[in-house]
């Protein structure tokens, strides 16, 4: 199944101003290292986590705040619902479902990862 952060999209467009929004590089500050003093491997979930709160680290929010990571999972679980029910209707074949639903839950649990 294909994953949420391949590939990562640079910015999303700013509603204020119509300009792109830059990530921030949260990979590059607190890495974190294996016993050999190694950087540990960065797993596509840790990946998406940071791309997920560097987008809202943007806006001035973080995902690590309770009540916004309620809201974010919220939001997804009407996004799933959303998909279920095109799948249900016949709008999006059983394949794209699968594909898309497995894409926003790995959204779902990136927060885990922060």
């Amino acid at each position: 199944m294909p994953s949420a952060v391949e590939p990562t999209y640079p910015g999303l467009p700013s509603p204020h101003d119509g300009s792109h929004a830059r990530v921030i590089p949260i990979r590059a500050r607190g890495r974190r290292r294996t016993p050999a003093g190694e950087p540990a491997p960065v797993t596509p979930q840790q990946q998406l986590a940071e791309t997920m709160q560097a987008l809202f680290l943007a806006r001035g929010r973080t995902l690590t705040d309770g009540p916004t990571a309620e809201a974010y999972d919220i939001t997804l679980g009407a996004v799933l619902l959303m998909l279920d029910g095109a799948h249900a209707e016949g709008v999006v074949g059983t394949a794209e479902h699968m594909t898309l639903r497995g894409m926003v839950q790995g959204m779902v649990d990136a927060p885990a990862s922060l």
